[in-house]
């Protein structure tokens, strides 16, 4: 952006308008330390969008790794779409894998209704691993 035609190389300034400021500090400190402090379930969620919108690869696998040790039936509809929208195939298995073996908890709940509600296929696509893989 700095060496090409372009308006930052004009203002040297970087306009991210779509990571907030606690998100852009971690990335920031991951990238100078290689390391991520008091990572939370959405802190790894965001930090994890930007790992892959400015394709880090090792921060984006600490927030995988740190998602998956950490979902829950409460969470696991967030991280599938997450996973989803990221086209991540290895995130998006592991949690169908969890959303099957806990079908009884996850089917029955409100956050599954309301992902059926607005995410169809996908959540389609989950239920149907559940009777193909016997």
């Amino acid at each position: 952006m700095f060496t090409s035609d372009m308006k930052e190389r004009d203002s040297d300034c970087v306009d991210i308008s779509d990571i907030n400021a606690d998100t852009l500090s971690r990335f920031l400190l991951f990238i100078y330390t290689d390391t991520i402090a008091d990572i939370e379930w959405q802190s790894a969620m965001e930090l994890y969008f930007v790992a892959d919108k400015y394709q880090i690869d090792s921060l984006k696998l600490k927030c995988s790794t740190f998602l998956k040790s950490n979902v829950q039936p409460s969470n696991c509809c967030d991280l599938l779409l997450l996973s989803d929208m990221h086209q991540d195939a290895d995130l998006k298995q592991f949690v169908q894998d969890f959303i099957i073996r806990r079908d009884q908890d996850i089917f029955g709940s409100e956050e599954w209704r309301n992902f059926m509600a607005n995410h169809v296929q996908l959540a389609a696509d989950t239920m149907y691993l559940k009777y193909a893989r016997k």
